[in-house]
């Protein structure tokens, strides 16, 4: 195993790997996935209370019919107890009961009607505030959109020659040596480390003396007790 071919490879490979991670984490990357959030939050709400509003706009019409119809009966009761000539005692008593109850419902529905368009119109006041807060976000959203595809371009054209050049690296690699690489590195990254007065650099443990005699009888291919990665003593 060349480690220090492996090590010159590794270095190139990381810092494709660091410049692709930097660009999925870019400000601007960061603030067009948080503007969508909200674009698609808001568009929820305003489906939401839209099917609200309509919900309300059908009680509405429900709560005018019924007001309607208690509103006839009212006055035909008004009706027949204002000629009492044809009525008795009882029947005027009666008629007077049911007047009283068709006026108490009667000023129910009304009140009712009211409270019912008045959260119709709350619900359409926020449902235009959304509607508005929705157009700045989108806004927003296209002017870090055009940022951010020039600095994708941009980005995309850098991390094709880093990613070139680790590649002309990996070429020149025995591949087992590189599958080998590409398996510890599922695991742990970056996947070599050095090794330094008796240390990995990479998790700081402390080698065994048996680990350290492996390593300095045939200098390449061992892995760090602990952490697993490749160990590297450079001159």
């Amino acid at each position: 195993m060349d480690l220090a071919k492996l090590w010159s490879y590794m270095q190139s490979d990381m810092e494709a790997d660091k410049f692709s991670n930097d660009m999925k984490s870019s400000a601007n990357r960061r603030l067009l996935l948080k503007n969508a959030d909200i674009l698609k939050e808001q568009q929820a709400r305003f489906a939401k209370i839209d099917e609200e509003i309509a919900a309300m706009l059908t009680r509405l019409d429900a709560q005018k019919a019924e007001t309607e119809r208690i509103s006839k009966l009212f006055a035909q009761s008004m009706e027949e107890i204002g000629d009492v000539s044809k009525l008795d005692e009882s029947e005027i008593e009666e008629k007077i009961k049911l007047v009283e109850r068709l006026s108490a419902t009667l000023d129910q529905c009304q009140k009712d009607l009211n409270r019912l368009a008045k959260d119709a119109e709350n619900a359409e006041q926020t449902q235009n505030q959304i509607k508005r807060l929705a157009a700045k976000t989108k806004a927003e959203y296209d002017r870090v959109k055009k940022e951010y595809d020039i600095e994708f371009a941009q980005g995309k054209q850098k991390l094709k020659k880093l990613r070139d050049t680790a590649d002309q690296l990996a070429a020149a690699l025995d591949p087992n040596d590189l599958e080998r690489y590409k398996q510890i590195k599922q695991h742990v990254t970056p996947p070599i480390a050095r090794l330094e007065n008796n240390q990995c650099t990479g998790c700081f443990m402390t080698l065994s003396v048996g680990t350290l005699r492996d390593i300095k009888s045939t200098g390449e291919g061992v892995t760090c007790d602990n952490c697993g990665r490749l160990l590297y003593l450079s001159d």
